[in-house]
């Protein structure tokens, strides 16, 4: 009686991982960290690593002097500064049937978004929420500030800007300049 029950409960688990499994979809990977940052996935925190894999509804978080670059599989490029907090809250990505979308929620900090193939396939399929703005994404880079108040500025790049900018990508990324 005991090997049956034993065999039922590993009957349940085995059909129940697969389901599991394909909820959850990789949709990029941590290419750099600095200081405290962390990922929050299925009520767990834990230290984000070089080359963890980020999935659909994970919550990427900063804090104070923390900073985290990643890229998802559009190629697309989030870098987040300290204090930050950023849902990944939706992503598609299937090119060959131009499936593409990618929502995101900016709660708090400062994220810069470098755009990938997503928005090249579908313009309308890129969406940046915040506590009181949702953006579309036009352009290939957006930087916003949402501050712990919940006021948020929505910064456009600014030609002038567009060298210091690269220069704090490529830091928090890892990329050197040639």
């Amino acid at each position: 009686m005991k090997k049956l029950a034993v065999l039922v409960c590993l009957a349940v688990i085995l059909y129940a991982a697969p389901a599991k499994a394909a909820d959850e979809r990789k949709i990029g990977f941590v290419k750099s960290t600095s200081g405290r940052a962390y990922i929050y996935r299925q009520k767990f925190m834990f230290p984000a690593q070089m080359s963890d894999v980020l999935m659909e509804k994970d919550t990427l978080i900063t804090k104070g002097g923390g900073s985290m670059g990643v890229v998802l599989q559009d190629n697309s490029v989030l870098s987040l500064g300290p204090n930050s907090r950023v849902d990944l809250s939706r992503f598609r990505f299937d090119p060959s049937v131009d499936k593409a979308e990618f929502t995101t929620k900016v709660r708090k900090g400062t994220m810069v978004y470098m755009t990938g193939i997503i928005a090249k396939i579908n313009r309308k399929g890129l969406r940046i929420e915040t506590p009181n703005v949702v953006c579309g994404v036009r352009g290939t880079r957006i930087a916003i500030r949402v501050d712990s108040s919940e006021d948020v500025d929505i910064e456009p790049v600014k030609l002038e800007d567009k060298p210091k900018l690269l220069q704090t990508l490529d830091k928090l990324q890892g990329i050197r300049e040639d």
